[in-house]
């Protein structure tokens, strides 16, 4: 019994720490049309520390990526999965990013994303 409850209030409190540092973003995947881009990959790039998120837009091209911490951030669409000749690792080339933008511990933000090149 004592261990759950160590082991609960460790959670909670790992819980708490990170949503006092993450940022929430939202936002929606357009293509080079201006349409909504249905289930695009969406990855969040802390421009300062390379650290990674990913999301999948849904049905409405919509996207929420939460943040590990503040900080500055860009977000990018990744194409489709291509496999490199020789290999039998899939990539994934940027075809739209935005611009860098803040976003502060607690804060919610929208940034739409579109597609420059397809």
């Amino acid at each position: 019994m004592y261990r759950f409850a160590l082991a609960l209030v460790l959670s909670t409190q790992a819980a708490a720490a990170f949503a006092a540092g993450a940022c929430t973003v939202t936002g929606t995947a357009f293509d080079v049309d201006g349409r909504p881009l249905r289930d695009a990959v969406v990855r969040l790039v802390d421009v300062q520390t390379g650290q990674k998120a990913f999301s999948a837009a849904d049905a409405n091209a919509a996207f929420v990526i939460d943040s590990p911490s503040a900080g500055s951030y860009r977000l990018d669409v990744l194409g489709p999965p291509t496999v490199v000749t020789g290999t039998k690792i899939p990539t994934r080339s940027i075809v739209g990013m935005t611009d860098t933008f803040a976003c502060s511990a607690g804060q919610a933000t929208r940034q739409d994303v579109h597609v420059q090149i397809y």
